[in-house]
Order: structure tokens, then C-alpha cells, then sequence
């Protein structure tokens, strides 16, 4: 059963490279006859066909995180929504704002040391005055 499945995988998965390196390689053709002039041409590199076997592969992950994605937002909408109807006090807009409140104060800190060891403040210079 295992054997069977790997095997259909490795199917699809030739199918698929088999078809998108003949688009890819028609797209080049085509590209490659257009005149210099032409604003549609592209400069294509030839080794962008070594690319060519991760692209299955990394459309079925897009695939699987843009599913787990939704998934992920449509349990937080309903449960927000939950959490707004059963607890009246908007307690988790008040741990929202705490969280953002200390998380923002954090990076402004870090941010103003950062900026402060490649930019030193000024050190004030008394004004000269002759008497």
C-alpha cells in the first residue's frame, strides 16, 4: 500500500515537472524570437530551467499553508467571536493593548540604543563668549 502510494507520488510528481519544463521551455522559445526592439521580451537565464524540480514540491507546501492559514484565521474569527459574546467585559482588547503596549515599548527602546551607538547624541558646546 505504502510502495503503491510512493510510487503514484513520483508519477505525479514527473508529470508535473515534465509539464511545467515544456511550458517553461515554450515560454523561452517564443521569448528567444522576439526582436530586440520589442518591449515585451524578457531577459530570461538559461539556468533558470535548473530550478525547475523544486517548484512541484514547493506548490504543494503553498498549497498546504495557504490551507492551514484559513484554517487557522477562520478558528480565530469564530473563537473571537465567542470570546467577545460570552465575556461582556472586553477583557481580551485590555490584554491586546497591554501585550502591544509593552512589546512596542521594548522595540523602542532597543531601537533608540541602536540608533544611539552608530548616531551618539551631541555633547553641548558651551558658547564662547570673549570678555
Amino acid at each position: 500500500m505504502r510502495d503503491e502510494f510512493v510510487r503514484v507520488c513520483l508519477w505525479v510528481y514527473v508529470i508535473t515537472s515534465l509539464i511545467l519544463f515544456l511550458s517553461m521551455g515554450y515560454a523561452y522559445y517564443v521569448n528567444a524570437r522576439k526582436p530586440a526592439g520589442d518591449p515585451q521580451k524578457r531577459d530570461y537565464h538559461p539556468l533558470a530551467f535548473s530550478l525547475l524540480p523544486f517548484w512541484p514540491p514547493a506548490l504543494v507546501i503553498s498549497l498546504f499553508l495557504f490551507a492551514l492559514r484559513a484554517l487557522v484565521y477562520g478558528a480565530f474569527l469564530v473563537l473571537f467571536t465567542l470570546v467577545l459574546i460570552v465575556i461582556r467585559k472586553p477583557l481580551p482588547l485590555l490584554l491586546l493593548a497591554k501585550a502591544a503596549k509593552y512589546i512596542g515599548d521594548r522595540l523602542l527602546r532597543l531601537n533608540t540604543q541602536i540608533v544611539r551607538w552608530f548616531l551618539p547624541l551631541p555633547t553641548p558646546q558651551t558658547a564662547y563668549s570673549p570678555s
